[in-house]
């Protein structure tokens, strides 16, 4: 998916924001996951990370910005999410960096959506952001957590879990 395809996908993310957070209309996880498996930062597609355990993701691709207690749990199941918040550096003297938030959409063991479709939003904004000026460079700047907590909170969006 071209960096286009990014942006489009979170500015119609955000311009619709209300009608799928009150289930008027659907959330496309799969649009999702195409923009996620685009970038190429995970080395597999994002579907197989949901059943894995924390500890098999940990062990091999995690770059540890997730907090993973719970390593015999699936992926599906962390309440840690990773949000790309943040670009600055100089293209041209190829200095970009991505500043990271943790959320959390189970605070107080309840759901709350509207922070995981923040994640998805705010993120892939800030990624495509990036792909605009500088697509070489995001897969030697983007944290593997920060794509894979997308993937999760779609995931969860999806299934409302």
């Amino acid at each position: 998916m071209e960096e286009l395809a990014t942006m489009t996908l979170a500015d119609n993310l955000a311009k619709n924001q209300t009608e799928i957070l009150n289930n008027e209309q659907d959330f496309n996880a799969e649009a999702v996951y195409e923009a996620i498996d685009s970038l190429q930062i995970l080395h597999k597609p994002i579907k197989e990370y949901f059943d894995m355990t924390q500890e098999q993701y940990y062990e091999s691709e995690s770059d540890h910005k997730l907090t993973l207690i719970k390593l015999s749990e699936k992926l599906a199941d962390l309440h840690d999410r990773v949000l790309t918040n943040h670009v600055d550096g100089f293209v041209d003297q190829n200095q970009i960096n991505l500043t990271y938030n943790h959320e959390n959409p189970y605070e107080d063991d309840f759901y709350n959506a509207e922070v995981d479709y923040h994640v998805i939003t705010y993120s892939l904004k800030v990624i495509s952001a990036v792909q605009a000026v500088a697509g070489k460079d995001l897969q030697t700047v983007l944290s593997k957590d920060a794509v894979l907590s997308i993937g999760l909170a779609a995931h969860a969006l999806a299934n409302r879990v």
